[in-house]
């Protein structure tokens, strides 16, 4: 990983370049006063300049919606956080940055309206305060946040089965630097799948649109070896998209779910020779294609499992989740066996690092749900502005293979088409998807024939039948309509309270179904729902911020129940066929890779085992393709016969 080199300078952590160029990230984390407006009367009192003295401490990122007093208030609250600004900063472009506020956001600095975010909770967004900041004191940052149920907005009123947590739920920081600035850098990344050779197409967008010629340093380096792939300064020209070239790799390492290799790019600007502004970023080359109804990684043929995580769901954090918890998500995630997820809504960028570097693949999308069936030419701009600010923030994920156009909307064509035509102008490198909940109903009329891949939330005997075995004369009316397309299952599973029977009818619920979608070779994967008990303001159980459904293979706070180790073993792309007694001390173990779901080729594999003197005894396993078999016979063995298999990243498999 590239690293940055650092001076210390009082009250912040930055580079100085000259004492009128400064390039630094400063965290506006921790500590800000908070007071509820349930009167809204902080407009009229100008809490914007004269904050109240009835405020007190919260640590930001910050949700009012976990604290007790608070935890059913759904309306305007005020945030003030003190900072000082240094007179090197004076010359200098300053950014404000959020990871995001639920929902709306007025944002003030030193009594002066900067700029608003409306309409968008979950999406990151800046304002340059350059010329708002009192340099050499102490500056006072207020905002004003509304989490209101709105029917002006996406997720829509109350259409929507996740958590209503208001506050500034994510990072906040400043960045500093000088003209030209950098707004965006993002790479697209195209592999040759014959040779790995590799090409990437850099795009940089300025904050400064008057500037026509661009003078920059760029460094790229394979994170894990520490190669430099190339190392160059040029002088790039304006075009339509911005500042833009193409560099060739003469080979690189895919990025795989087994293998997430990533690449991270420096790019440096420079101003009469001196450095201006730096953006880091990473990347992965990797490749999906759906062909004749089948799912090709970088060209190898897959069917995949996965899991939905809900954030938000841990009453200590709600949506507001600290790096560490999310990690810990993240390799829960992990510790399946599961190899996709997806998201209801866009999430953290931590979030989606980690995805990056565990390898998991993502499919985040626009928080459209359910409702309303057709979007007002204002709720229109509402999700076009949602899925230009997502795709620009987070267009650089390896993880990312595809962007979610709404939720079990049994929405128009036309709305459908306006949003892909629009997410295609600014990713064609990803497939576009919409989720549907009735495609065994609506067949060739379905929604999701819109998307790029077939799907289906597919709840027979729960939400939608109660009679589960009618699911194969439902997949023999789907089999025509997808058969050459290929079909996600997006969403199975069973809800608590809604469906009785506890964690045993949830274990028996997801045989039945996972055994079916294997039998279906046009099904190309499945995504459970989902990892965790989650809290939702839709909740039939418990009250305040232990609303939930329990709908998890573990609790709200990641405490796996008995479905989870069944889940695993079935996401597990390898079983066990047979453990035998060869003589005293060696042991014949006959292993066989899935050929169903998952079907995947394993490379780097590793058994492991103790021998008969506690000594730990590993070896890697030879490639092995979907339905191949293999006897290892393991020496000195321990009397148990206990062995494990281990991911290439060291992650457990399966043991014995």
């Amino acid at each position: 990983m590239l690293k940055k080199i650092f001076v210390f300078i009082p009250l912040f952590l930055g580079i100085m370049i000259s004492k009128s160029q400064v390039i630094e990230d400063v965290s506006l984390n921790g500590k800000w006063q908070f007071v509820i407006d349930k009167t809204t009367k902080g407009n009229q009192q100008n809490y914007a300049l004269k904050f109240p003295q009835t405020a007190k401490d919260v640590m930001v990122p910050h949700t009012w919606n976990i604290e007790d007093e608070h935890q059913n208030y759904y309306g305007k609250a005020w945030y003030k956080k003190d900072f000082e600004a240094p007179q090197e900063w004076k010359n200098s472009v300053v950014m404000l940055h959020f990871g995001a506020v639920y929902h709306d956001a007025i944002v003030y600095l030193n009594g002066k309206k900067i700029g608003e975010h409306l309409q968008s909770g979950y999406t990151p967004f800046s304002f340059e305060i350059s010329k708002y900041l009192n340099y050499g004191t102490s500056n006072q940052l207020v905002v004003c946040v509304d989490n209101s149920f709105s029917e002006n907005m996406l997720p829509f009123a109350k259409s929507f089965d996740w958590a209503a947590d208001g506050g500034i739920t994510r990072n906040v920081k400043l960045h500093i630097s000088s003209k030209p600035s950098i707004k965006y850098l993002h790479v697209t990344p195209q592999l040759n799948l014959r040779d790995s050779s590799a090409s990437a197409f850099i795009n940089i967008n300025l904050n400064e649109h008057e500037i026509n010629k661009l003078a920059i340093k760029v460094i790229c380096i394979e994170r894990k070896t520490g190669k430099v792939m190339f190392s160059e300064e040029k002088e790039l020209s304006k075009a339509a998209r911005g500042f833009s070239w193409r560099v060739k790799f003469d080979k690189v390492i895919p990025w795989h779910f087994d293998n997430p290799a990533l690449y991270d790019l420096k790019v440096t600007t420079l101003r009469n020779g001196k450095s201006s502004d730096i953006k880091e970023v990473h990347f992965g080359f990797r490749q999906i294609d759906i062909k004749q109804g089948n799912w090709y990684l970088n060209g190898e043929l897959v069917r995949l499992p996965g899991i939905e995580y809900m954030p938000g769901s841990n009453p200590a954090y709600g949506i507001a989740e600290p790096l560490k918890f999310i990690d810990s998500v993240a390799r829960k995630l992990k510790d399946l066996n599961i190899v996709i997820t997806r998201f209801h809504w866009q999430q953290d960028e931590a979030f989606l690092n980690k995805m990056d570097e565990l390898g998991i693949l993502v499919q985040e999308e626009l928080p459209w749900w359910q409702k309303p069936q057709k979007l007002s030419p204002q709720l229109l701009q509402v999700a076009k502005s949602q899925l230009s600010e997502m795709i620009n923030a987070h267009y650089n994920h390896p993880s990312i293979f595809a962007w979610g156009l709404n939720n079990e909307v049994a929405s128009t064509l036309e709305d459908n088409s306006a949003l892909k035509t629009f997410a295609q102008q600014l990713d064609t490198s990803r497939l576009f998807t919409v989720i549907s909940d009735r495609l065994d109903k609506r067949l060739a009329t379905d929604p999701s024939l819109h998307g790029d891949l077939p799907t289906w939330n597919e709840y027979v005997g729960t939400w939608n039948g109660k009679d589960r075995t009618d699911l194969p004369n439902r997949f023999d009316k789907i089999n025509p309509i997808v058969k050459d397309k290929g079909l996600l299952i997006t969403e199975y599973g069973l809800c608590e309270p809604a469906f009785a029977g506890g964690d045993l009818r949830r274990i028996d619920d997801m045989l039945y179904h996972t055994k079916l979608y294997r039998e279906n070779p046009y099904i190309l994967g499945f995504i459970y729902f989902c990892l965790n008990d989650y809290r939702t303001q839709m909740g039939e159980e418990g009250l305040g911020k232990y609303k939930i459904r329990r709908h998890g293979l573990t609790n709200v706070y990641l405490q796996p129940k008995p479905s989870y180790q069944v889940f695993k073993q079935l996401c597990s792309p390898i079983d066990i066929i047979k453990v035998s007694k060869k003589d005293e001390n060696h042991a014949i173990v006959e292993l066989e890779v899935k050929h169903s779901i998952p079907s995947y080729t394993l490379r780097n594999y590793c058994l492991k085992y103790l021998d008969v003197n506690g000594e730990t005894k590993e070896f890697i396993l030879k490639e092995l393709k979907p339905g191949e078999k293999i006897t290892i016979t393991l020496t000195n063995i321990n009397s148990q016969y206990a062995f494990e298999i281990l991911r290439p990243d060291g992650f457990l498999v399966i043991k014995y």
